[in-house]
């Protein structure tokens, strides 16, 4: 499930290695539950950022341009994560890790059987 953002760069290991052990806990079938409420939490965390001004606008730019690069190309060219760490253009991003620890809490303990996911 995080192998593509984890290969273009947007995530690191240890948020995948995290999300495979929640799978092998859980299993897989919560894995979309789990996914949903963390995409969730890194988006109030995502929202926080831009309220107080730590997010850094053009980061957005330079995803926006590799994402054109990388469907002209139909995937032949994707963009290289330490090239563009080396160019500097490293900024604030969301802690995936306290996403992905809240949003298996939430999974967990406040929707158990999945009813307000649907899943």
């Amino acid at each position: 499930m995080l192998i593509l953002p984890f290969a273009l760069g947007w995530i690191g290991a240890g948020d995948v290695k995290y999300f495979g052990v929640v799978g092998a806990l859980l299993g897989v079938s919560w894995l979309p539950r789990v996914f949903f409420y963390s995409a969730f939490v890194a988006g109030l965390i995502a929202f926080g950022y831009l309220s107080i001004g730590l997010a850094n606008v053009s980061r957005f730019k330079v995803f926006w341009l590799d994402f054109k690069v990388a469907v002209l190309s139909m995937g032949n060219v994707l963009p290289d994560p330490v090239v563009r760490t080396k160019m500097g253009v490293r900024s604030k991003s969301v802690p995936w890790g306290v996403a992905f620890a809240a949003g298996t809490l939430i999974a967990y303990y406040v929707d158990p059987s999945g009813r307000w996911a649907g899943f």
